[in-house]
C-alpha cells in the first residue's frame, strides 16, 4: 500500500468515527434524531443485538462461573431462579441502552436476581471475585450489544468500554478500601461496650482462649484481674442511675489509664470487669490491682461518694492457678469474694486462701 493509500484510509477512518460520534451525540442530546422515537440508531441496534444474543450471554457467563465453583457452591446453585430471572436482567439492560431510566422499571424480580448473582460463591466469596464476576458479565453483554454494529459504531463503543474498564479498576480498589474500613468499624462496635468504651464479653472470651492457647503452645504466662464495684446498687438508690453509670465510666477510665497498651480491659456486664495481662506474673498483676484500688479511692473521696464507690479485685494467673477457662474463672471469682469479705476496696490473690 502506498503512502497516499494509507493517508486516504486514515481520513476515511476519522470520518467514520466522527460520523458515529455524531450519531451517539444525537441520541444523548435528543437533537436531530433519525427516528421519531428520539433514540439514536446506534443505541437501537445495540439494544436489539443484546436481546437477540441473550441466551449466548447467559450460557457463557454461567459456564465460566460453574467451571470455577466449588462443590458447596454447586450443590446450592439456584438453577431455577437464574433460569427464570437472568433473561429479565439482560432485557432490562438492553432496554436501558435505549432509555437509561428503563432499568428502574425492572421491578423487584430484577433486583432480587441481581443480588442473587453476588451470593453464588460459597467457598471463595472475596470482593475481588465478586467484582470479577460482574465485570465478566458486563463484558459479555457489551460484546453482544456491539455484535451487529458497524465498525465505526464499534469504535465509539470501544472507547466507552476502555474507559469503563479503567474506571472499574479504580472502583474495585476504592470499594475494597471502603468495605475494609467499614468492616473494621463494625467489628469494633460489635466488640465494644457502649457505656464504657471497653471491650465486651464477646471479645473477652476470644482473648482468654487466645492467651490460653499461647501458653499451651509457647509457655507464655498471663494474669487476670476480676474487678467489681462495691455497693453500686446503694449508689444507684441514693444518687440515681446516672451516678451509677458515672462510676462505671470512671472505673473504665482508670483501668485504661493504669494498664499497658497490650493489656485487655473488659466490661463483662453490670458492675463486673476484667483485665487480661499478657506475659505478667501474679505479683505484677497484684501491683496493678492496688494502683487501681488507690485511684478509685481518691476519686471516691474527691466526688464525696456521689460518683464512685470502692472496687474489689481478685487476681489469678496462668499457669499457677489453672490453664483452662473454667478453672481460671472460678478461682478469680473466689479471689474476688475474699477481697469483698475482708471489707471491700481490697485486692486478693487466689493463693491467699486454701481449699477446705
Amino acid at each position: 500500500m502506498s503512502l497516499m493509500d494509507r493517508g486516504e484510509l486514515n481520513n476515511l477512518d476519522e470520518m467514520a468515527l466522527l460520523s458515529a460520534e455524531g450519531d451517539l451525540a444525537a441520541g444523548v442530546n435528543g437533537s436531530n434524531p433519525p427516528t421519531g422515537s428520539g433514540v439514536s440508531p446506534v443505541f437501537q441496534k445495540a439494544s436489539a443485538s443484546l436481546k437477540s444474543r441473550e441466551t449466548q450471554v447467559i450460557k457463557l457467563w454461567l459456564k465460566d462461573m460453574i467451571d470455577t465453583l466449588g462443590l458447596t457452591s454447586l450443590q446450592a446453585f439456584p438453577t431455577q431462579e437464574l433460569t427464570e430471572g437472568f433473561p429479565r436482567i439482560i432485557n432490562s439492560i438492553a432496554e436501558a441502552i435505549e432509555e437509561p431510566d428503563a432499568f428502574s422499571s425492572g421491578g423487584k424480580e430484577v433486583a432480587e436476581v441481581s443480588a442473587k448473582l453476588a451470593t453464588l460463591r460459597k467457598e471463595d466469596s472475596s470482593l475481588d471475585k465478586l467484582i470479577d464476576d460482574y465485570t465478566l458479565l458486563k463484558r459479555l453483554m457489551f460484546e453482544a450489544a456491539a455484535a451487529d454494529l458497524r465498525r465505526s459504531d464499534e469504535a465509539v463503543l470501544r472507547i466507552s468500554q476502555n474507559l469503563d474498564e479503567g474506571f472499574n479498576r479504580i472502583f474495585k480498589e476504592g470499594l475494597k478500601a471502603y468495605v475494609e474500613q467499614h468492616s473494621s468499624n463494625l467489628q469494633h462496635l460489635a466488640d465494644t461496650d457502649a457505656l464504657t468504651g471497653l471491650y465486651n464479653v464477646r471479645y473477652f472470651r476470644r482473648q482468654l482462649h487466645k492467651h490460653l492457647e499461647m501458653y499451651k503452645r509457647y509457655r507464655i504466662p498471663f494474669s487476670m484481674l476480676m474487678l467489681d464495684l462495691d455497693s453500686l446498687k446503694q449508689l444507684n438508690d441514693a444518687c440515681g442511675h446516672q451516678s451509677g453509670d458515672l462510676a462505671l465510666k470512671h472505673l473504665a477510665a482508670i483501668m485504661t489509664t493504669e494498664k499497658r497498651e497490650t493489656d485487655v480491659a473488659v466490661r463483662y456486664g453490670g458492675d463486673e470487669f476484667f483485665l487480661v495481662l499478657p506475659g505478667t506474673a501474679a505479683s505484677e498483676g497484684e501491683r496493678l490491682a492496688y494502683r487501681i484500688v488507690r485511684s478509685v479511692r481518691r476519686l471516691n473521696i474527691h466526688s464525696n461518694g456521689r460518683e464512685m464507690t470502692g472496687v474489689s479485685i481478685g487476681v489469678v494467673s496462668c499457669p499457677e492457678n489453672g490453664a483452662d477457662v473454667g478453672t481460671l474463672r472460678a478461682k478469680a471469682d473466689r479471689a474476688l469474694y475474699l477481697a469483698k469479705a475482708i471489707g471491700g476496696a481490697s485486692v486478693a490473690c487466689y493463693q491467699e486462701f486454701f481449699e477446705a
